[in-house]
């Protein structure tokens, strides 16, 4: 096998880096700390309702109903919007440096990892930037799932379990791979609703 060529220069140079972020975000996130990493892993399930209470008061934006399970853990309290109905299941990560939002009647799945943020590794200093992600209504993020930064999965989609998600997810697909990729459409069963065969069926006015 042949060697593989390396560049000559210029070379990484760590020593340049810095975090773009000013001190008040460290104050924050100093203090956010202080609340999520003593008590939050070993609390019990049932006490999901002092999970979001707490994110509440560090800035996040949580619809009625919604569920955090234990574990789950939270960067940015203040970059995370979820709508009604939602769910983060058991040891969630949510890094979100930038906006992470969920619609409403989502299933985030335990171990998912929602990433924002990343390296620009054609840059010497190997900078941090991040980008929003958008977890439309209705979707399903399966257990395990890597999402990327600046990932929009579409309203109803399914995203299988271990996926790597880089690109964005269609609406109503089932999903899946790494790299994940659509595999067949997302048709629901309602009783008493009347629909054609194979339609997907959207939400309460579709």
């Amino acid at each position: 096998m042949d060697d593989v060529s390396r560049p000559t220069a210029p070379a990484i140079d760590l020593s340049n880096y810095r975090h773009p972020r000013p001190f008040g975000y460290f104050v924050k996130r100093g203090l956010w700390a202080c609340v999520q990493i003593p008590f939050w892993h070993i609390t019990p399930r049932i006490l999901s309702g002092l999970r979001i209470g707490l994110l509440r008061l560090f800035g996040a934006r949580i619809g009625k109903r919604s569920m955090v399970a234990r574990g789950v853990r939270v960067w940015e309290p203040w970059n995370l919007e979820m709508g009604d109905y939602c769910v983060l299941g058991d040891d969630v990560e949510i890094y979100n440096l930038a906006r992470i939002r969920i619609g409403s009647q989502c299933v985030i799945s335990q171990r998912s990892y929602l990433c924002s943020a990343t390296h620009d590794y054609t840059d010497t200093s190997f900078p941090l930037y991040s980008k929003p992600i958008e977890i439309s209504s209705g979707a399903w993020v399966a257990a395990g799932v890597f999402v990327g930064p600046g990932v929009t999965v579409g309203e109803g989609a399914v995203v299988g379990a271990y996926s790597v998600v880089t690109k964005d997810v269609p609406a109503w697909m089932v999903c899946g791979g790494n790299p994940c990729r659509p595999i067949k459409r997302r048709y629901l069963k309602q009783a008493n609703l009347t629909q054609s065969p194979g339609q997907p069926v959207r939400d309460g006015n579709g």
